[in-house]
């Protein structure tokens, strides 16, 4: 079987494993930041975002509502982009609430025990402005935090 198409993309997390929620959100976040975007361009602007969403800490961007998009519309050095703003603030709430569900939000991506198909699919089901292709590098940048620590089903 193909290979499914995946996008390039930069990890704003470099060779740091995502180790915890917040480092989960960020890199779902630069996923959304980069779909359609050179990533050399998300890259030089990280910064700003990051600073803008609070460091990306999720349990209080996860709060904030979409009223909240004019005042991040007008950050300093922010990709004026209302759509990746908005999926944002959103997938904060969503990739909050499976966190809340499964004791945190890499428990949740263990959840698929590995399963990078299944993951992709669920996190397309409720994920905002983002498609496979970028969902896919997302899964890839997360390295192993998405793959159950006992292993695939059956290999105990």
């Amino acid at each position: 079987m193909a290979t499914p198409w995946i996008v390039d993309g930069w990890n704003p997390l470099g060779e740091v494993p995502a180790a915890g929620d917040d480092a989960v959100f960020e890199l779902l976040a630069a996923a959304v930041f980069q779909a359609r975007f050179r990533p050399a361009v998300v890259r030089a602007r990280w910064p700003a975002i990051r600073r803008a969403f609070a460091g990306f800490d999720l349990a209080r961007v996860a709060t904030w509502p979409d009223a909240r998009l004019a005042a991040l519309l007008e950050a300093e050095g922010m990709i004026r982009n209302p759509k990746k703003i908005l999926a944002t603030l959103r997938n904060a709430r969503d990739l909050a609430e499976r966190g809340r569900r499964f004791g945190s939000v890499p428990a949740y991506l263990r959840s698929f025990g590995g399963d990078e198909a299944a993951l992709v699919a669920d996190i397309d089901r409720w994920a905002h402005y983002i498609g496979a292709p970028s969902i896919r590098w997302f899964v890839r940048a997360l390295g192993d935090v998405a793959v159950d620590p006992a292993g695939p089903p059956g290999t105990a």
